[in-house]
């Protein structure tokens, strides 16, 4: 599943070729999951990155992400709740599911199999179902049996459980290779055994996953049950039509969700007011913050204008407040030295919040850094619905390609370039050959969206520039760094290469020019402060 998440998440865009995912061990990279590509080719979890890739040179490798993994298998198991109120997930890929007394909703215990391997596939993920008397033969079916759908009759759990290898027991690696040695290699083998000697030899692991499997000793399920998000509805007798009253109701109904949220010590992200109509379908009306926030008046206030958007003809048989996203409350700190005024730090939040009721978020944008080492292509422009108004971290990985069209970077956007650029020089296909590297690395504050052809006089054919000629004014260069040569991924088209140079003129002014090797040509590409 890890891997199939990577391909859903977009972060692995060619199915084509063969995924492997990653973790550190001391200094270099070890194999920790394969795609079913990679498995067929001869790939498995325990490998080095490099005898990986030297097996298939074509090879695509990826870092673990456990966290992104968790996520999405919990998200699987409340999509897996449709089946039965009873579903466990169990890391890194597996959900246990109890159907008791379910089959007869869906036409039998097939009709579920079935039906859940196919929603599965419908989102991208590839599985296998089993059903069977216990949880660790279903396990162990599900794992081991080459068929997707495997359904065990009551009472025959041992001739199914018997060709299986032991390591479908739930066993750890340890175990599984010192039976493998001693020419245990199914679980039938392993039932020959005196059951009494295995604790001394092999831990009691070992024996409570087998009578786990057969039904010796029970094993429930843990199931992850999620609490309702804070939500307040009150119907009303009849149609109501005055905005009056509907705005009286609205406000007590924000005061009760806003209780609950204190009582659970959450923020609200995003609020829906659901709207009954008598004869026609009901109306959402959603309102999302760019900072979580527990200001009932502000929330009101917004709330209000939403309202002039909703159609009261029809009559009002009811509002439904939910709080549909929220986050953990956070209170600030307070300063020491120049203490600020109560709600001073959401103001930001308050103001996009505001303007975003009456605009639309995707009026608001803001820029955020993209992994790319084409300048023009390493930001993009997002709305502060999907980004929110919290500092700008990192460079996140997985994000398209940002779309040119505006003028300058930020002044934000360029220290966050100061840091990517240091991660650059080891990690991608940049290669520096700087005269001042400290001066090379740095970044313009403005970044023009596309290059301008310039007129540049070199004293010899790869060097600084000594003379630029830029909007009818004509400049010598006093101090010339670089070069730095960037050059673009592979799969963009056409190769670009780049040696990029900070030039200082006789009157102050700093470029970010490149000559373009392909071409020949010279661009000015940025303007330092």
């Amino acid at each position: 599943m890890p891997t199939e998440r990577a391909w859903r998440d977009g972060v692995w865009a060619d199915e084509q070729r063969p995924l492997v995912l990653t973790r550190p061990v001391g200094a270099s990279q070890v194999v920790e999951q394969v795609c079913p590509r990679a498995q067929a080719l001869g790939l498995h979890p325990g490998l080095s990155l490099g005898q990986a890739q030297a097996i298939v040179p074509q090879l695509v490798a990826l870092a673990c992400d456990p966290q992104r993994d968790r996520a999405a298998l919990v998200r699987l198991a409340r999509w897996a709740s449709r089946f039965s109120p009873s579903v466990e997930p169990v890391e890194p890929d597996t959900l246990l599911v109890d159907v008791t007394g379910c089959q007869l909703l869906f036409g039998g215990e097939a009709n579920i199999a079935r039906q859940a391997v196919a929603g599965l596939a419908q989102q991208g993920f590839y599985a296998r179902a089993a059903i069977a008397d216990t949880v660790g033969a279903a396990y162990a079916l599900a794992v081991a049996a080459t068929e997707p759908i495997t359904i065990v009759s009551a009472g025959q759990t041992s001739a199914w459980l018997t060709p299986l290898p032991p390591s479908a027991l739930r066993i750890d690696s340890q175990t599984s290779e010192r039976l493998e040695t001693l020419g245990v290699r199914t679980i039938g083998d392993l039932l020959m055994l005196p059951r009494a000697a295995l604790p001394a030899r092999f831990g009691p692991q070992l024996v409570l996953r087998l009578q786990q499997a057969l039904g010796e000793v029970f094993e429930g399920l843990a199931p992850q049950r999620s609490e309702p998000p804070p939500f307040a509805r009150l119907p009303f007798e009849v149609p109501v039509t005055d905005w009056a009253a509907i705005r009286t109701v609205a406000q007590q109904l924000l005061a009760d969700v806003f209780r609950q949220l204190r009582e659970r010590e959450l923020a609200l992200r995003r609020l829906d007011c659901v709207v009954y109509y008598e004869r026609t379908p009901p109306q959402v009306v959603s309102i999302g913050l760019a900072r979580a926030s527990r200001e009932e008046r502000h929330i009101a206030q917004l709330l209000v204008q939403r309202f002039e958007q909703v159609d009261l003809a029809p009559g009002v048989t009811g509002l439904l407040l939910v709080a549909r996203e929220t986050s953990r409350w956070h209170a600030g700190q307070i300063e020491l030295f120049e203490p600020q005024e109560p709600g001073d730090d959401e103001a930001l939040g308050v103001l996009i919040d505001r303007l975003a009721s009456r605009l639309g978020h995707e009026a608001l944008v803001r820029p955020q850094l993209v992994d790319d080492h084409q300048p023009e292509m390493a930001y993009r422009y997002v709305s502060v619905a999907e980004a929110g108004c919290e500092p700008a971290g990192e460079a996140p990985e997985g994000l398209g390609l940002a779309q040119p069209g505006r003028d300058s970077f930020t002044v934000e956007h360029a220290t966050a370039l100061l840091r990517s650029a240091a991660q650059d020089r080891a990690t991608h296909r940049v290669t520096h050959r700087a005269i001042d590297r400290a001066t090379c690395v740095s970044r313009p504050v403005r970044l023009l969206a596309r290059p301008i052809l310039v007129r540049v006089i070199a004293l010899v054919p790869d060097g600084p520039p000594t003379w630029v000629a830029y909007q009818g004014h004509e400049y010598i260069v006093a101090h010339a760094a670089g070069p730095e040569r960037l050059e673009t991924a592979w799969w963009r088209g056409p190769d670009i290469r780049r040696d990029y140079f900070r030039v200082t003129t006789e009157t102050g002014e700093q470029f970010w020019l490149f000559r373009a090797l392909n071409e020949r040509q010279w661009y000015l590409h940025g303007l330092f402060a």
